[in-house]
């Protein structure tokens, strides 16, 4: 009998596998609203757990500011001014947070349903007592005061009235008032209460007894005994406030907040037991709801394996027995009304329709091996072409592989080169083709393709009307089916591909795709042949550039090794020559050992920038006088050596023909002397020095310095310091051309009293070599700040030992750079003083007879 739809809908494998769903959805439905209402009860139950965690952490900030109140606060004179102070502040606002989370909590279901209300409203009754008594402790704490405020500043401003009052009190029992008081104030002591009271009726005594006016006496009295009453009111009010054994609104607000963490605690236990009953109760219903879950599907798998294993298990060997078979005959038939019975039937009919199909798979598949062979093919000519870098042999290999491959009369290749197309190509019969186009000739076939980039088709050329205006590339042969295709690569536009026949609908779209598909290694071998021709190209130019150059330079190097060698023996010559010079310069320099002989102590550190220098230091001594110069003439190395030797002999030649007293007039005739000697008035010489002269006259221990653009630099010990003197020159130089911009002024002379400067460390002469040298991690100059900073700090030392210091510094300095100039500085300490002792004869017998 024919069920009707819905029967068989009602019978079907799915709608009972609903039904099973349906229940399991049922029971999980109601395992998930039972869990989530027990989950929402605990939920409920930590969120109050966490507002007492956070109730408890207010009461621990409460302790917290109550402590840094009574810590800080009470003694900070801000808060008695204002009466006000952050921890208060916070304190208020902490009390104001558990007000508001207790009052949350009584809205909280949970709360109610736990029980814990009595226990919160008695919490609420504890929390306002203890800021009761916290404002008691503040108001108290403001009437005791601190110092200068409340009653201890009005304690302490009565005693200050006594002790400023200009009467003569006893000053040992007014300290020994102030001593119990600050005993009391530092041990909290009521015994010091008594002590005070004692001194006070001693001082009143002292004052009935002074002979003062009577308003003074009551003043003092007065004074003291307000001050005996405001330490009396101290004392009640730290025993209010509470101290050292001695209870009071400290111990209550300790003891109060004791008893807020107990109810807490209390309420916490309650929550905590209440919250475990939730939790056990979730248990159990998990397990019952688990084991009714166990049991449907139980159910569900009896029914699924009597109604459903048997008859899938028969359809299952009877796949298995088709498969075997390469799926020829039937499959068992299930006669049930549910979806395996329409299963087997799908079965037989889908393997019927399999057996009508394998005739076309067959097919396919002997046009799939066919079209693998033009692929394979396809990819042996582009192999075979690829392998070769010539145009040349590209189109041979090109024809040889075309011609087993495409039905052709004729091919060609046209490279565009130089506004050409460069054809090369062949017959069917290997005839070669050798021509070019210009690529003006728009009528040409293979221009058009090559211009418009698109290919070229026709299986019959002679009648298609749309090209019936163009010509094929060759025409001498007939053609009848033309294939013209771009060859282009992904930089550049390289020709174009022509394939002629003489018969019609000669290729097809498979032929057409195939020389498509060969066309792509083509243009590859085609665009490396091209490049590397232009290489070969430029390289054989490159190359015959370079060994044109190459000869020239091996010419013009015959030349230079010639004029080399000349130039080594003359260098050779002239630096034979300036060593000599050297040589001569230094012998003419001052020996070291007479200037120390001359001074307590000196030092020369000199260091030419080439092999002579243009700086040099003079030295001389005539009686008691002694003159010595450090002078940088103008260049350096051999012209700086001529001018430093004319220097140094119109130096000694001045001193030698007459006594000098006065560096200034020295320098002034130093001057003439070399304008006179260089002819600077008739020539344009503008060679000259700049030169310092020190003159020491031992006689009188007076050192004289003038200078043209170098400074004395004095060095001395005050208040523990090294402190430096510069004692400028003139801004002129000596020669020179400086007079075309001003007038010549005499040099200005500079006196040092050495007698009466015992604290000179050390002298210092220099030119700006040292000051001026390039080096340090950024390439600046050393600079004149610097030089100066560091004969301030050696000053104190042994000469030979801030020698070494200069040049260990400067070397360090100038590092991988090359030196500057030359370098020329002398250090000198003058020999102290020694006083002579004149004894009149008189004197001596006046002495002698007493």
């Amino acid at each position: 009998m024919k069920l009707t739809p819905k029967k068989r809908q009602a019978k079907s494998i799915k709608t009972r596998l609903i039904w099973s769903f349906a229940a399991n959805i049922l029971i999980i439905f109601l395992l998930f609203s039972v869990y989530a209402y027990i989950r929402s009860v605990t939920n409920k139950a930590e969120q109050v757990a966490l507002e007492l965690d956070e109730i408890t952490s207010n009461i621990q900030d409460l302790k917290s500011d109550k402590q840094s109140f009574l810590l800080t606060e009470t003694i900070n004179p801000s808060f008695y001014e204002t009466k006000e102070n952050d921890y208060l502040t916070t304190h208020e606002e902490n009390l104001n947070k558990i007000q508001e989370k207790l009052e949350e909590m009584y809205t909280n279901s949970y709360v109610h349903s736990a029980k814990v209300i009595p226990e919160l409203r008695e919490l609420e009754k504890d929390l306002q007592s203890y800021s009761t008594i916290f404002d008691s402790l503040v108001s108290v704490q403001l009437k005791r005061g601190f110092k200068s405020y409340g009653t201890e500043g009005d304690m302490r401003r009565s005693i200050y009235s006594v002790m400023n009052s200009g009467y003569s009190l006893d000053q040992v029992k007014i300290l020994m008032l102030r001593r119990h008081e600050k005993d009391y104030i530092l041990r909290k002591d009521t015994q010091y209460e008594e002590k005070l009271s004692k001194v006070v009726d001693q001082l009143i005594g002292d004052i009935s007894r002074m002979s003062i006016d009577k308003y003074g006496k009551i003043y003092l009295n007065g004074a003291l005994e307000k001050y005996r009453e405001n330490f009396r009111a101290l004392v009640k009010l730290d025993e209010q406030l509470g101290f050292y054994g001695h209870p009071g609104i400290k111990d209550r607000l300790d003891t109060q907040l004791a008893a807020i963490e107990g109810k807490l605690k209390s309420i916490h236990h309650l929550i905590v037991d209440y919250n475990n009953f939730w939790k056990k109760l979730n248990i159990v219903v998990l397990i019952v709801f688990a084991l009714s879950i166990l049991s449907v599907n139980a159910i569900l798998l009896f029914y699924l394996l009597s109604r459903l294993g048997k008859p899938i298990n028969k359809l299952s060997k009877s796949i298995q027995k088709i498969v075997e078979d390469d799926f020829i005959g039937e499959l068992y038939t299930i006669k049930t009304k549910d979806e395996i019975g329409d299963l087997s039937n799908d079965f037989n009919y889908m393997i019927e329709r399999m057996n009508e199909r394998t005739e076309e798979i067959e097919i396919q598949k002997e046009e799939l091996a066919q079209t693998y062979d033009k692929i394979e093919t396809i990819r042996q000519i582009g192999a075979k072409i690829s392998k070769h870098l010539k145009v040349d042999k590209i189109v041979q290999e090109f024809y040889h592989s075309l011609n087993n491959t495409l039905e052709f009369n004729s091919f060609l290749i046209g490279i565009y080169q130089e506004n050409k197309l460069h054809y090369r190509g062949y017959s069917v019969e290997g005839k070669p083709y050798a021509f070019d186009r210009s690529i003006s000739e728009n009528n040409h076939l293979g221009v058009q393709c090559y211009e418009r980039q698109e290919p070229i088709v026709s299986n019959n050329f002679l009648s298609s009307p749309e090209l019936k205006h163009f010509l094929p590339v060759t025409t001498s042969e007939r053609v009848n089916s033309l294939v013209y295709l771009p060859l282009t690569s992904s930089s550049k536009k390289l020709g174009v591909l022509a394939v002629h026949s003489e018969h019609i609908n000669a290729y097809s779209d498979v032929q057409i795709n195939m020389l498509g598909s060969i066309v792509t290694y083509l243009i590859n071998a085609l665009d490396t042949a091209v490049n590397y021709q232009n290489m070969e190209s430029q390289v054989e130019a490159k190359t015959a550039e370079i060994d044109k150059h190459r000869q020239q330079l091996l010419d013009n190097n015959e030349i230079l090794q010639g004029t080399l060698l000349q130039l080594e023996e003359k260098n050779k010559q002239q630096t034979s020559s300036i060593q000599y010079a050297k040589r001569i310069q230094q012998a003419l320099l001052p020996n070291i050992s007479l200037i120390r002989s001359s001074f307590n102590d000196a030092f020369v550190f000199y260091r030419p920038k080439d092999i002579v220098s243009g700086d040099f230091y003079w030295f001389e001594q005539k009686g008691d006088l002694i003159y010595m110069a450090v002078a940088d003439c103008t260049g350096h190395g051999v012209p700086g050596a001529f001018m430093s030797i004319l220097g140094r002999e119109i130096l000694s030649n001045l001193v030698n023909s007459k006594k000098f007293t006065s560096p200034a007039e020295l320098l002034d005739e130093l001057h003439v002397r070399i304008r006179v000697v260089l002819k600077q008035d008739k020539m344009n010489n503008k060679d000259g020095m700049d030169i310092g002269i020190c003159i020491l006259d031992e006689s009188s221990n007076v050192l004289k310095f003038a200078g043209a653009h170098h400074p004395l630099y004095l060095v001395r010990r005050e208040g523990g310091a090294n402190l430096i003197d510069v004692i400028d020159g003139n801004k002129q130089s000596i020669g020179g051309h400086i007079f075309k911009k001003k007038e010549y002024e005499k040099f200005k002379e500079h006196t040092i009293d050495l007698s009466r400067r015992g604290d000179i460390l050390s002298f210092y002469m220099c030119t700006d070599g040292y000051q001026d040298q390039f080096g340090g991690p950024e390439g600046r100059k050393f600079y004149k700040k610097t030089f100066r900073e560091l004969m301030s700090n050696i000053a104190d030392k042994p000469m030979y030992v801030q020698k070494s210091l200069m040049a260990i510094k400067i070397d360090e300095w100038m590092g991988e750079h090359s030196q500057t100039d030359d370098i020329l500085i002398i250090g000198f300490q003058p020999k102290k003083e020694t006083k002579r002792i004149t004894l009149d004869l008189s004197s001596i017998d006046e002495i002698l007879n007493v």
